[in-house]
């Protein structure tokens, strides 16, 4: 059995696995502490000595002519900086006094220098950094400062990131483990809210104080679930109507198709049912077209398919289809509209139109007149209406409601129109209100024409 075809069943949650990163970059962050110490440490330590020996140096060489200034600060530096100072005159033709350094300065152009790291005497075992430089005039400069302090220094950095480490792994862990239980305790939080909502249950006020991206995902949760709670009611309520409005030429079919069949009907009576027949299949089809147009238009990735539409013709083609009401009820019709060009969808908006017309002739009593106007880039549709004493503008837009007008006259129609209508208008971004005045309705729909 290869390593592949073992399944290792190890689930580690959110809390163990941001204490376990967190471990692991203290944890890294000390093995980098240690190496950088063991590889670079000496050689900063001796880098950061030469620069105090050129600083000292030229500190020298500034007050190199003035005796009683070159005393004082050969004391300074030897007493504060632990260094050896050695600056002597030698003439060219004596060299006696160079001793052990001789090589080392006779190897030397004036002004020119070099560092050298060895023991003083070859036997204590203690390394120096030694300074040789020859000056003008003669002087030889020789600076010398031990390196024991880092090798003592090097020792109580290692002892001392050993304490710190296991000092950082306990407080990490502590803080750690504090922090991520908070976090993932507020994340089972919503989690269990999340699959609450997935089962339909819609729980109310989830929310969290963490002053965190979090509290952002409780609230849009809290959002998700006041919304789809709606969603949820309204589809249900729209199912319902639906099969309601669905129910009734259903079963006036089956009955008059069952009748027919065994022959019950009369000769002088088939014909009324075969018209029966006819007006609900009609009802039923324009019912499943609006509900088909109404589920398409409301899918998220709907898109117009626009082109430039004259709402003039849109207007007076849906008014001669709908003419056989006009002449039945003795109804005028008031136009004041010129050529109108828009930029729109113009399948959806002959849709809109047509209801809008259809509901304005439907709706207004006998003997009435109705206005369709187009002043200041507004179209208004304006019908009277039967008196009614309770009209809900708020409610009248959502599929299925009907005003009392309809069922008090027994006005046909499925309470889908107006819902078309709304999001219609909404898709192609053109605002309209409605309002009921002096037994008016009145519709208005603010229009940007195109150039």
């Amino acid at each position: 059995m290869s390593l592949k075809q073992i399944n290792f069943p190890i689930k580690l949650n959110f809390f163990k696995k941001l204490f376990l990163l967190t471990i692991g970059v203290v944890f890294l962050t000390i093995i980098t502490s240690f190496i950088f110490n063991s590889l670079f440490l000496d050689k900063f330590y001796i880098y950061r000595k030469k620069q105090n020996i050129v600083e000292i140096r030229n500190s020298l060489v500034n007050v190199i002519n003035d005796k009683n200034k070159l005393e004082n600060y050969i004391y300074f530096a030897e007493d504060s900086f632990g260094v050896k100072i050695d600056l002597n005159f030698i003439p060219q033709n004596n060299r006696s006094h160079m001793s052990g350094n001789k090589k080392i300065f006779n190897s030397l152009k004036i002004n020119e220098s070099t560092f050298k790291i060895r023991e003083v005497d070859g036997t204590s075992g203690v390394m120096f950094i030694r300074y040789y430089e020859r000056l003008q005039d003669g002087y030889l400069l020789s600076i010398r400062s031990s390196m024991a302090v880092m090798a003592e220094h090097i020792q109580d950095i290692f002892l001392f990131n050993i304490f710190t480490a296991f000092f950082s792994l306990i407080m990490s862990s502590i803080f750690v483990s504090i922090f991520s239980k908070k976090i993932n305790r507020n994340i089972m939080y919503l989690k269990n809210s999340a699959e609450k909502i997935a089962k339909l249950e819609y729980p109310k006020n989830i929310s969290l104080n963490s002053g965190d991206e979090l509290e952002e995902l409780s609230h849009s949760l809290n959002e998700m679930s006041k919304e789809l709670s709606v969603s949820i009611e309204n589809l249900k309520l729209f199912v319902s109507n639906a099969s309601h409005e669905l129910k009734t030429p259903i079963s006036v079919l089956c009955l008059y198709s069952q009748a027919l069949a065994r022959g019950n009907v009369s000769e002088d009576k088939k014909k009324e049912y075969y018209k029966t027949m006819l007006d609900k299949s009609l009802e039923m089809r324009s019912l499943t077209e609006s509900l088909l147009t109404l589920s398409k238009i409301n899918s998220p990735d709907y898109k117009l398919n626009k082109e430039e539409v004259n709402l003039k013709t849109l207007i007076e083609n849906s008014l001669e289809q709908f003419d056989y009401l006009e002449f039945q009820k003795n109804i005028d019709i008031d136009l004041k509209i010129f050529d109108l060009f828009i930029s729109g969808d113009l399948n959806l908006l002959k849709i809109a139109i047509n209801n809008l017309v259809q509901n304005m002739l439907k709706y207004s009593p006998e003997d009435s007149t109705i206005f369709i106007t187009f002043e200041n880039n507004t179209i208004t549709f304006k019908n009277p209406i039967y008196f009614n004493k309770v009209i809900n503008i708020n409610e009248i837009f959502e599929p299925f409601q009907r005003g009392e007008n309809a069922l008090n006259e027994n006005i046909d129609g499925s309470g889908l129109g107006l819902s078309l209508v709304k999001k219609i208008l909404q898709l192609h971004k053109f605002q309209f209100d409605l309002a009921i005045e002096n037994n008016s309705f009145i519709f208005n729909i603010d229009i940007k024409k195109t150039d």
